[in-house]
């Protein structure tokens, strides 16, 4: 059988594989110990006690994964007050979005609205003669502008 063609859940297939009990609770352990390696120590003391790697991954999710309104309101305020810091690079201001739902074009106009003064110049040109704005074209145009003003940078010097 080649990978992809079954119908069946991959839980069930590894459950009918030839692996012992011993052998599921050694790889269940290791997850578990793979799980506690990545965790900060003030985090470790909020899961001390569990062993198994599932109520392990369950208490986590539990614990950091807030998905109160509250938390939905704390997410929106900080998305909506974001803004770029000047100098720093379009891609890791992007990779600062935060789980919250938000439209396509709510994204784009906070992009760009959250862009710095030495982007002024792309805001009209981002937004002229457009109904609406799509987030992955504004992305790609920003991400080509920021690769334009790098090559000119390393050119004029």
């Amino acid at each position: 059988m080649v990978f992809g063609e079954s119908s069946e859940h991959p839980t069930k297939i590894l459950a009918k594989t030839s692996m012992s009990d011993e052998d599921w609770e050694d790889l269940d352990l290791r997850a578990a110990s793979t799980i506690r390696l990545c965790l900060a120590k003030n985090v470790l003391a909020n899961v001390h006690g569990i062993s198994n790697a599932k109520e392990l991954w369950e208490k986590l999710e539990a614990l950091y994964q807030a998905k109160g309104i509250s938390n939905r309101l704390y997410l929106k305020e900080q998305f909506h007050t974001l803004r770029m810091n000047e100098g720093s690079k379009i891609s890791d201001h992007l990779t600062r979005g935060n789980g919250v739902k938000i439209e396509d074009e709510d994204k784009a106009l906070r992009l760009i609205l959250s862009l710095p003064h030495s982007y002024e110049h792309m805001k009209p040109i981002l937004m002229y003669g457009k109904e609406t704005l799509i987030f992955a074209e504004v992305t790609g145009k920003l991400l080509s502008e920021e690769r334009r003003l790098m090559s000119d940078g390393r050119t004029s010097t």
